[in-house]
């Protein structure tokens, strides 16, 4: 054993002074045999989680699609008009939403809602019919066919409350749900009218004072679950990005949709994010805490078939939502063009999260009772974190698979923002622990016994946890 150490000392010598002449070449941690660092495969496909990736959608819900059709997607995104939710006064329809939340945690996707009450002239009325004959203000467009509320009603904005208050009383909390857009205002909860000839303005006819009531109601019913704000709501925008909300926006990817000479993607969205800026230093760093989500114009068969829109076109696209750090895409549960795809999945290796351990370091071997320290680089290859907090797990497991010991890195991925995370835990040994080879395997998880997250690593065992790496368990000394 002492000529064992000496020859070891005396290799260690050499090699750090080696490592003086060629400090490029030599790393001390390397040729140390107590240390162990593992280099973890890592994956080049889309990986899916919860609430990040492509969307499902509200009116795609039960539609059938194949993976060669359809990414998986980590997020069910649903519409729900007024009339809908509250058929009847304070008769709140929870079995609605109850029925997708559970149906969407089969499927490991978390829930994103919208709240609407206006849809079309033509299509009629979408608030209740007993609140309108509570003598709401208002005006009947297209001969009588829809009731169009006034927003500044204080008979109207009171049961607006108390229809948020009663969902965000039974929802707010329920980790299933990712997000509530800040609805109710404008055609489809749009913050806009401009479908409706017979009405003035949205933003003429109200100030952003008596729009701003709808953003706080929001706040006030949802205080924990995430919020977004539609990014036509003008100078509503800040005001919710300053109050703690993400964004969203409608008809991205639109190049000529609605005219040769105009666009979002040229027009709007610039002209709109920086009269934001202009009014709010928070922007530019609001997805470091709240989610960023874009639906599609359209949709992208649409976009073939019909805008013809080239590869150069999507490309830019899907650049743009990625330099602004989109979590979700809203594509509308349509079979995406096979012209597209590539350009797509290609794109969804950095959509929202996606962890991907590089290296895990440890001792090569431990004795029975003491403490083993890890230390794991985990890379963010995404462009946002997760907005729901999870965490690193490790355990050991022997060769029958039983796991031996366990232990939590108590940060949350919350602050995982895009780039390097050092994970570092001590874990304890069992001092009857038999000796032997055992396994070091981890998962990101909302807690010990949740379903864990997809790592873009290969080792992913059929509990959903990934092997790293191996480590000798020696009798107690």
């Amino acid at each position: 054993m002492t000529g064992n150490k000496q020859g070891q000392w005396s290799a260690k010598r050499w090699l750090g002074l080696l490592s003086l002449l060629y400090p490029v070449t030599f790393q001390a941690y390397a040729v140390d045999e107590l240390e162990k660092v593992t280099s973890i495969v890592g994956l080049n496909t889309p990986v899916t989680n919860p609430g990040m990736g492509v969307e499902t959608f509200h009116d795609g819900w039960g539609t059938v699609l194949t993976l060669e059709q359809y990414p998986v997607s980590g997020m069910g995104y649903y519409r729900y008009y007024w009339s809908e939710l509250e058929p009847r006064e304070g008769e709140y329809n929870f079995t609605l939403i109850d029925d997708l939340l559970e149906n969407n945690t089969k499927q490991s996707r978390r829930v994103a809602l919208r709240f609407m009450a206006l849809d079309e002239p033509f299509s009629g009325t979408k608030i209740p019919q007993w609140l309108i004959k509570k003598g709401v203000a208002g005006q009947w467009v297209e001969n009588g066919k829809t009731f169009v509320a006034n927003l500044d009603d204080p008979i109207y904005i009171a049961y607006v409350e108390k229809l948020l208050s009663a969902f965000g009383e039974r929802y707010d909390n329920d980790s299933r749900l990712a997000q509530v857009d800040i609805g109710i205002v404008g055609s489809w909860g749009e913050w806009h009218n401009s479908n409706f000839p017979e009405l003035e303005p949205l933003h003429s006819k109200y100030s952003y004072q008596q729009l701003n009531k709808y953003v706080d109601l929001h706040f006030s019913a949802f205080p924990t679950t995430e919020k977004l704000m539609l990014i036509s709501g003008g100078s509503s925008l800040a005001y919710a990005i300053e109050k703690g909300s993400g964004w969203r926006a409608d008809c991205w990817g639109d190049w000529h949709n609605f005219s040769p000479t105009w666009s979002h993607m040229n027009d709007d969205y610039p002209y709109r994010i920086q009269q934001v800026k202009q009014q709010t230093p928070l922007f530019d760093t609001a997805w470091q805490r709240k989610p960023v989500s874009f639906e599609v114009c359209g949709d992208m068969h649409g976009w073939w078939a019909t805008q013809q829109y080239t590869r150069n076109q999507v490309t830019a696209s899907l650049d743009w939502a990625i330099s602004q750090h989109a979590s979700s895409l809203n594509l509308k549960s349509t079979p995406i063009p096979e012209q597209y795809r590539d350009l797509l999945d290609k794109a969804l290796l950095k959509i929202g999260y996606r962890f991907r351990v590089d290296t895990i370091r440890h001792s090569s071997s431990v004795s029975a009772g003491q403490e083993f320290a890890l230390e794991t680089h985990i890379f963010n290859d995404g462009v946002a974190p997760t907005y729901q907090p999870y965490y690193a797990y490790y355990r050991l497991v022997n060769s029958s698979d039983e796991v031996v010991s366990v232990v939590e890195d108590t940060t949350s991925t919350e602050t995982w923002l895009p780039g390097l995370y050092q994970s570092t835990v001590n874990m304890v040994l069992p001092k009857g622990i038999k000796v032997g080879h055992y396994f070091v395997e981890m998962a990101v998880s909302e807690s010990r016994d949740s379903q864990p997250l997809n790592l873009a690593n290969v080792g992913q065992q059929p509990d959903g946890w990934y092997r790293l790496s191996e480590v000798v368990v020696k009798a107690s000394q």
